[in-house]
């Protein structure tokens, strides 16, 4: 199911930006969130926003984007 995804403009303690769904109750506060746009799953999520920001730096929420969830 598509949904809106974002993605926080701060680094977790591993340097990676972490990417949420719109319903996560983890994603960060509006100040601190990007949207990435609307997409089928985390993966295609964090491919467009590899590609818009040229960043490599995205892992999926533990709770909203599992399986994107490097760790």
């Amino acid at each position: 199911m598509a949904k809106f995804y974002y993605y926080n403009k701060n680094t977790d303690s591993k340097g990676n930006h972490e990417v949420h769904t719109e319903d996560c109750s983890y994603k960060p506060d509006v100040s601190n969130r990007v949207l990435i746009g609307y997409e089928n799953n985390c993966q295609s999520a964090i491919q467009r926003v590899k590609k818009d920001t040229g960043k490599n730096n995205f892992d999926g929420c533990y709770f909203c984007c599992n399986d994107c969830h490097i760790g």
